[in-house]
């Protein structure tokens, strides 16, 4: 782009270091970290490489972290219109606007959207694919569990994922928030609840493995939900988890361009230190975290790539469709992380 990039103060540097260290952003030593890292609160990076001036230093946010309580938070970026900030004591990241109510976000049309950056492309039509990644993950668990028994699916969707773990020889249930989703889900032959985990009155230790995939990012209290997974668990039961990694390359690279960044729909963006740190706090025991991958058509690709450069990837898309190679799946990270953990098998 031709972007010839400054050295800035050294206190600024300092200041910028240790923000970059709290988040995960580390191993970028020497002159390259000064002269590109230092001058990151200075400029955001846009669609079409437009450069945009932004506040010299972060402004400095009074509110209340979810996850450590602290007080204040730092200001990073503004995405779609909304503020994302970074809790200045734990490094938590999350957007700083009151969410809009379940309903309102995840109806029908959630399910089967243009928008290149919300909810599912189509949910319908890519459920086979979805399907080879959920099977992958049964087959995981089954692996570190080593027995089949009772599973719970916290944001379960439509169901496919139980489905597959009901195929697979287990007793499932599922939970959702949205209405519309749990009740497809139930016309699938699921048993399915809609509402808050938190707010549900399930029976204490009667699931031996709960999932979490892609909806650890949505909860309005991570840690409270948490807190009634661990409450379900039998001890010794298994905890399963698959959110957008924040602390990753991708996150790194794109900066507020980042697909994940998605306010009112992603309330939280976790790195690893801080979804340790929020299933700790509910009681549960870190088992250690991967990099994740899933099956998608280039179809889905291309659709969702409309976001960065709407009119090649439109043609694409229907380039695929016409020559009849879209619905070809392959494998491949998007910049999420998978977890474990457990509940010991004795309280604390």
């Amino acid at each position: 782009m031709g972007l010839c990039l400054q050295r800035g103060p050294r206190a600024d540097r300092r200041r910028v270091r240790r923000r970059f260290t709290r988040t995960g952003v580390e191993g970028c030593g020497g002159a390259g970290y000064g002269a590109l890292v230092s001058t990151l609160p200075n400029l955001r990076i846009g669609i079409a490489d437009t450069l945009v001036r932004a506040p010299a230093r972060p402004a400095e946010i009074t509110n209340t972290c979810a996850l450590c309580s602290d007080g204040v938070t730092r200001s990073l970026f503004e995405v779609d219109g909304a503020l994302i900030v970074e809790c200045t004591s734990c490094g938590l990241v999350r957007q700083d606007t009151r969410p809009l109510a379940a309903a309102a976000i995840y109806d029908s049309d959630y399910y089967a959207t243009d928008n290149p950056k919300g909810g599912y492309a189509n949910y319908f039509l890519d459920s086979d694919v979805n399907r080879r990644t959920f099977r992958d993950r049964i087959q995981a668990i089954e692996r570190r569990y080593g027995r089949r028994g009772r599973l719970l699916d916290v944001g379960c969707a439509l169901g496919d994922f139980l489905l597959e773990a009901k195929a697979s020889g287990w007793d499932v249930e599922g939970v959702e928030v949205s209405s519309f989703a749990a009740q497809r889900a139930r016309d699938r032959g699921l048993r399915v609840t809609a509402g808050r985990l938190e707010d549900l009155d399930l029976p204490a230790a009667s699931f031996d493995a709960i999932t979490l995939y892609d909806s650890v990012e949505h909860l309005t209290d991570p840690v409270a939900t948490l807190a009634a997974v661990r409450r379900l668990l039998v001890p010794g039961g298994i905890v399963h988890l698959v959110t957008p990694n924040v602390g990753g390359l991708q996150a790194r690279l794109l900066g507020r361009l980042w697909y994940h960044y998605k306010p009112g729909e992603h309330l939280f963006y976790f790195a690893p230190q801080t979804l340790r740190a929020a299933l700790e706090a509910a009681g549960l025991r870190w088992e250690g975290w991967q990099r994740s991958a899933s099956y998608l058509t280039f179809t889905y690709c291309f659709n969702r790539m409309r976001y960065y450069a709407p009119a090649p990837f439109a043609a694409l898309e229907w380039l695929g469709r016409m020559l009849r190679f879209g619905p070809y799946s392959f494998k491949i990270p998007v910049g999420e992380m998978e977890a474990w953990a457990t509940r010991t098998t004795t309280d604390r």
